[in-house]
Parts: C-alpha cells; sequence; structure tokens
C-alpha cells in the first residue's frame, strides 16, 4: 500500500501520466494501425500485378510467394493415364482434380493421381472440352478423406489483369520421385475470354497443372507452350464453372481444338522491317485493310521490328480476337482493325459447339491418341494459310530443323511491359548488386564472350564454368572484363571436374572485391528470389528457386520408348548414343537393367536416370525369339544433340554442354544463357547463395549451393597455391 504522506505527489504524477497515456497511447495505436494498412495496402497492390518500385517491395513479394508455396505443392499432383503424364490440382473437398483434357484424353478411363510424396491414388476421368483443353478427373481411392486431403480453391480468372503476379506448379517431363512439384513465378502477358498468358514457363508434362494467383487460388490450368519463353498459355478456370463443369461432371466430351492462328500474309525481314509482300485475298489481313508494302509497325499494340517479330506477336494471340494494327504507307500511318481466324480457313466460332459423340461404346475401344505432344509442340502461327499452297518458310516450319532463327530473336529480344524480366522491374533490384559490390566479371576468347565468372578473393581468384573454357569457343588468350570496362588476362589454376567448377587467377596487380558468400543459408527456400548480377548495376536477369537440391545424374541411353500393355520396347535409336554405341535395335523388349526388371516405360527411365554419364549399364534385351544381353556406357544429352534442345520442339533456346552429372543442384527458372553461367546468384541482402553453373532446359537453370561452392574453392585454392608454392621453390 502507498504511503499517505507520499500520496498527493505521487497522485499529481500518476495523474499526469494517465493524461499523457490517454493521450498518447491511442495515438500510437493509431500510427501502428496506419502503418500497418500501408503495408497491406502496399502488397495488395503488388499482388494485383503493380510493379515493385523498391526492394522493399521485392522482398514484400518473396516473403507472400515463400509462404503459399508449401501448401499449393500439396495440392499439387502428378497424373497418369495410360503412357500419356501430366499434372492437375486437387479441388475443394469432394475429390475433383483439374487437368487439361488432352491429358485425361476421354471420359471413363482409370487414372493414376501421383501425390507431393510420391504417393500414387487411383482415379476416373470424367468429361472433357476439347475446345479449350479443359478436363476433370475424380478420385475413386477408397480411403479418400476430404478433411485430411490436401486441395486448393478455385479463384475468378475473369478479374485477372495484366502484369498480375502468378504461381505455375507441375512435374515437367513427367512426375520425378526426387523432385517436389516444380514453382515458376511470373506475370499474366496476355489474356482473352478462352486463354491467359503467362510468362511463367512451361513444358511437356506440365500439362494439366495449376496457375495460382498470390492469394493461392486457383486461376488456370496449363494447357500449351508458343515459340515463345514468355507463350505458355493456361486455360482460365472459368471454363471449369457453370454449364461447362455440369457437363464435365456428367462425362460429356464436346468441341474440337482450335487451330493456328492465321492472319494472311506474307514477307520477309530481309529489308529490316515488316514488309508485306503479299495478302491472301479474303484473309483476315486483307479485309482489315492491309495492303502489299504495307509495312506493318504495330500488331497488338506491340511494336513490329520486322517479320519474325509479327510471327511472334501473331503467335501468341487467340482465333477469334480483335487487335489493332499500324502499318507505314508511304509517308502515312494507318490504322486498322483486324480479327484473327483459324488456319484452314475455320472460323472461330464454327468449332464452338461441334460436340463428338459421347461414351459411345465405339469410342471406349479406340486406340487412345491423347497424349502430351500437344504442349511440346510449338504453337504455330500461320501468317499464310498451308491448305492454299501459298507458305512463308519462317511463318509456318517452327520445326527442328528452323528453330534457330526464333531462338536468336527470343534469346535477344528485350522483355515485355507485363514480363517478370522487364527492365523496370529488374531495377527494382538495383540494391541489391549495390549491396553485392561489383563481384561478377566476364570471361572472353577474342570476340566470344564465354561465360561470367565471381570473384571470389581479393587475391586475383576468380571462379568460372569449367566446360565454358574448352573447345572451339576458345580463340586465343581468355581475358576478364571488369565491371568498369577493363580487361586483364587471366590462368586457369585448379578444375573441379564433379561440380564443373575452373579456378581462374587474375594476372597483374589489381584491387578486387570478393563475393560475399552466404554462409548462413545452406538450402534456398523454394520460392525465393535469385539475382543474377552481369557487369552493371541492374541485374542481368531474375528468377525464383524452383526445387530442393537433388542430384543431376542424366545418364543418357539416346532410345525413344514405346509400351504396351505388356512390354516396353525401343521405338527408335539415336545416332551416336548409348544405344547405338551397343547396337540396340528399334523393336527391342528391354526385360531389364542391372538385373532389375522392368515393369513400365517411367521405372525404366528412372533407373536409367539415376545413374551418371559414364556408367556401364547392364541389359536384358529380347530380339525375337531370343533374349540377349547387352552392355550400355551411358552418354550425356550433348553426346547426341549438342548444346542444342531436346528434339521435341520446347524451342528452350541454347542449353549449356554440360548440364548433368552433378551431385547435388537447385532448380531455378531465371532464363539465362549458356555464356552467362559462372556468375553468382544473389538473394535480397546481396550476399551469394549459389552459383549459376547450367541451363538445363525450357523451364530449368541450375545453381549450385552457395555452402558446395565455399568448399570447393577452399579446395581448389589450397591446389592452386600449393602448385605456386611449388613452383617457386623449383
Amino acid at each position: 500500500m502507498l504511503n499517505r504522506a507520499k500520496q498527493s505527489g505521487t497522485h499529481a504524477i500518476a495523474a499526469i501520466l494517465l493524461i499523457l497515456g490517454l493521450i498518447t497511447a491511442p495515438t500510437v495505436h493509431a500510427q501502428d494501425e496506419n502503418e500497418d494498412a500501408k503495408v497491406k495496402g502496399r502488397i495488395q497492390k503488388l499482388i494485383n500485378g503493380q510493379q515493385p518500385k523498391s526492394l522493399e517491395d521485392v522482398v514484400a513479394l518473396e516473403e507472400q510467394v515463400t509462404k503459399l508455396v508449401p501448401d499449393l505443392m500439396k495440392a499439387t499432383v502428378g497424373i497418369r493415364v495410360g503412357p500419356a503424364q501430366g499434372s492437375g490440382v486437387i479441388v475443394g473437398t469432394e475429390g475433383y482434380v483439374l487437368t487439361a483434357a488432352h491429358v485425361a484424353g476421354r471420359p471413363n478411363r482409370r487414372a493414376f493421381i501421383i501425390l507431393e510424396d510420391g504417393t500414387a491414388i487411383t482415379g476416373e476421368t470424367l468429361g472433357l472440352n476439347n475446345t479449350i483443353d479443359a478436363g476433370v478427373i475424380k478420385i475413386t481411392q477408397e480411403d479418400w478423406d476430404p478433411n485430411n486431403w490436401p486441395h486448393a480453391e478455385i479463384g475468378n480468372s475473369d478479374s485477372v489483369k495484366l502484369g498480375q503476379w502468378c504461381i505455375a506448379m507441375g512435374h515437367p517431363g513427367g512426375f520425378q520421385p526426387d523432385r517436389n512439384p516444380v514453382v515458376r513465378f511470373g506475370r499474366v502477358i496476355h489474356k482473352y475470354h478462352d486463354v491467359v498468358t503467362t510468362d511463367c514457363t512451361l513444358i511437356g508434362g506440365d500439362s494439366g497443372g495449376p496457375l495460382f494467383d498470390l492469394t493461392g487460388k486457383v486461376i488456370g490450368i496449363h494447357s500449351r507452350i508458343g515459340p515463345e519463353l514468355t507463350h505458355n498459355v493456361h486455360v482460365p478456370i472459368s471454363a471449369y464453372k457453370n454449364e461447362s463443369w455440369d457437363r464435365m461432371l456428367a462425362g460429356e466430351r464436346w468441341g474440337d481444338a482450335p487451330r493456328a492462328p492465321f492472319i494472311g500474309v506474307r514477307g520477309s525481314s530481309e529489308e529490316g522491317n515488316c514488309l508485306i509482300a503479299e495478302v491472301i485475298e479474303g484473309s483476315p489481313a486483307s479485309v482489315a485493310g492491309i495492303k502489299p508494302n504495307d509495312v506493318i509497325i504495330k500488331f497488338a499494340n506491340e511494336k513490329i521490328s520486322n517479320f519474325d517479330s509479327l510471327i511472334l506477336a501473331v503467335g501468341i494471340r487467340r482465333p477469334g480476337e480483335i487487335v489493332d494494327v499500324v502499318v507505314q504507307r508511304g509517308d502515312e500511318e494507318v490504322a486498322l482493325q483486324l480479327t484473327i481466324a483459324q488456319a484452314g480457313g475455320v472460323n472461330p466460332e464454327d468449332s464452338e459447339g461441334q460436340e463428338q459423340e459421347e461414351n459411345s461404346n465405339d469410342d471406349k475401344d479406340q486406340p487412345d491418341k491423347s497424349d502430351d505432344s500437344r504442349s511440346r509442340l510449338p504453337l504455330q502461327p500461320q501468317l499464310v494459310d498451308e491448305q492454299d499452297g501459298i507458305a512463308s518458310e519462317k511463318a509456318v516450319d517452327l520445326s527442328l530443323q528452323s528453330v534457330s532463327w526464333i531462338r536468336s530473336i527470343m534469346m535477344l529480344k528485350p522483355a515485355g511491359l507485363y514480363e517478370r524480366n522487364h527492365v523496370t522491374i529488374r531495377q527494382a533490384f538495383d540494391k541489391v548488386i549495390e549491396k553485392s559490390g561489383e563481384c561478377t566479371v566476364r570471361i572472353t576468347s577474342g570476340k566470344q564472350s564465354l561465360a561470367l565468372g565471381t570473384i571470389v578473393s581479393e587475391k586475383g581468384y576468380i571462379i568460372t564454368k569449367a566446360s565454358q573454357l574448352k573447345g572451339d569457343k576458345v580463340r586465343g588468350d581468355i581475358e576478364c572484363v571488369f565491371a568498369d570496362g577493363s580487361k586483364r588476362p587471366i590462368e586457369i589454376a585448379a578444375i573441379n571436374e564433379q561440380h564443373d567448377i575452373a579456378l581462374l587467377k587474375v594476372n597483374g596487380k589489381r584491387k578486387l572485391v570478393a563475393v560475399q558468400i552466404a554462409d548462413d543459408v545452406e538450402v534456398p527456400i523454394i520460392g525465393s528470389w535469385v539475382i543474377t548480377p552481369g557487369l552493371s548495376s541492374t541485374p542481368l536477369t531474375i528468377g525464383v528457386v524452383s526445387t530442393k537440391p537433388r542430384a543431376i545424374k542424366g545418364g543418357l541411353l539416346g532410345v525413344l520408348l514405346g509400351e504396351s500393355e505388356e512390354s516396353v520396347f525401343v521405338e527408335r535409336v539415336f545416332p551416336g548414343s548409348a544405344a547405338d554405341r551397343a547396337k540396340m535395335n528399334r523393336g527391342d523388349v528391354i526385360l531389364s537393367v542391372n538385373g532389375k526388371e522392368v515393369e513400365n516405360r517411367q521405372m525404366l527411365i528412372d533407373l536409367v536416370r539415376s545413374h551418371l554419364p559414364g556408367e556401364t549399364l547392364k541389359f536384358k534385351i529380347k530380339r525375337g525369339e531370343e533374349q540377349v544381353e547387352i552392355d550400355a556406357t551411358l552418354g550425356r544429352e550433348s553426346d547426341v544433340f549438342g548444346s542444342e534442345a531436346l528434339p521435341r520442339g520446347d524451342i528452350g533456346g541454347p542449353l549449356s554442354e554440360r548440364r548433368s552429372g552433378f551431385p547435388a543442384v537447385f532448380q531455378h527458372d531465371t532464363v539465362v544463357k549458356p555464356n552467362e553461367c559462372g556468375g553468382p546468384l544473389l538473394d535480397t541482402n546481396g550476399k551469394m547463395i549459389g552459383m549459376n553453373i547450367a541451363r538445363a532446359g525450357r523451364v530449368s537453370s541450375y545453381g549450385l549451393s552457395a555452402k558446395i561452392v565455399a568448399e570447393v574453392i577452399t579446395s581448389l585454392m589450397a591446389e592452386a597455391e600449393g602448385d605456386e608454392s611449388a613452383d617457386k621453390d623449383e
């Protein structure tokens, strides 16, 4: 109890404090609420697609994505229907899985749904809308418990805006037991009533996987890809609602897939612009008023620099879409409107409502013609109609023999306004580069750019990707180019073949700034930013971590496999491959590998993939009526395909020659060129959390973790300095 003699003074102080409290406490609380409201409001604007303007915005996006990813991965599933593989997403609590129509194939088929942990459960395909590539599968597992199974919520694709951020998940190449659903992060770059297009890179096996908004709701389902890395097409979630949903649940199958977009012009890029040489009579271009000798300078508000860029601009559009076109006609600019048609002369509305016979007994007995090939082939824009017999080589033929021109364009073309890699987005990461210092260099030989390098010691040591310093790429002495443009000769001091890292030593005196290695980050968090610095103050490119680290053994047998109910057999042997050297033949039935009986095609793929290039496997083959044993020494993809992408029409751009045989790498979705490997991967604190070690495919680049890189640096520097000491002693 208070002493009464002191009460009067105490009361006065208490009264003052109370008054202050009554005045100041609500004010402080209001300030906190205002700050919280500002932060939440800013995050909401970022979620809706506003460009990040500061490093704080960048970090806020990262926090939102990494918070969502674990639960979204649980709802993302692999799907196997017959020999076809794809992806899907469980929605709601009733056991429905959304996927693409071309993955499901047809109604009433048995399906296997593979959960994140590898558990396979049973399902049955329901109805399909082939016009927009939407399909549904029902889980039939007996122990289905809606309260304990993961699922995602359905969002609203009608409210999706251009530039809106989104997360794509799926199983590119099919489900792999040692790999989580692969995460990609990007933005909506095009929207039409029956498609959403993003720069979240996809490939075969992703078909049917989910596209999420940044509240974690499904806004689309992966369908197919186009000729550019940014052309990734999704079915909007609205296609699964209302009447369509009821029809699919009833097992109906309807519609035909629309053909390629068609406008009806011929031209050439030889003049350095998009000069129109011919306009097909009655075509959309003709109806719109485009004339021979017009130069198209804008198409759908996109600047057109040449005929090749027009092809790319058409490729992303949908039949029925109305676009604005601006042409230069003499000294005058003429604004026109053009309605995209379908190749073959079919109007988009004609295919709507064309229904196939649903669930007929005859259909059930038909061989399944569906597979994932549609997702593996580029959406081929047609500027002219093949059926008219007039075809521009560059407009129609996007086969392997003619992808080099489009590959060059897509790798050099600046990112569009709504793309993740647009310069205004990358500029929000400038503080990351400022924090890291000038720790990145470019390695060159003559006029050839070989790789990026990372400064790891003030003593003049730099690391880079070793395999980039070999072969015909090296045309003379190797030099190092610094951020200020100065050059220094360098020598290879030591090499670690296992991880493909070379330690270089700069000749001549120069003060170097070594990268800060994040020794507290053993494994980067899935969904977190990875920043690739170049030589300027703005990052070269940005991306997110897609998977946890895993071994990329990647031994290649070099066959195309077929599968029946009874066996797995060789359909094609690639020249120069391990199978070719081992004298495998088309039609050989593969019975076992290293004594392990082959049960299905995927099992064989996994068995081979689990071994390194250079390992010899023993195959038991049935050839005709006899059984033979064959020893095959596995090779690499580059043995057969060089640095080109695999022959699947995915047009992923040039790949690193060494992109497999790594003990542990994490996958990220950054698009880097092979000669941009060897540099650091930074986190938002400007610290090195990894090293770009390979461009591996359309959806994947590989990074070595900072922990591995640090261990290799220590080993190589000890080796190099030991050699220097020995040289001095001599």
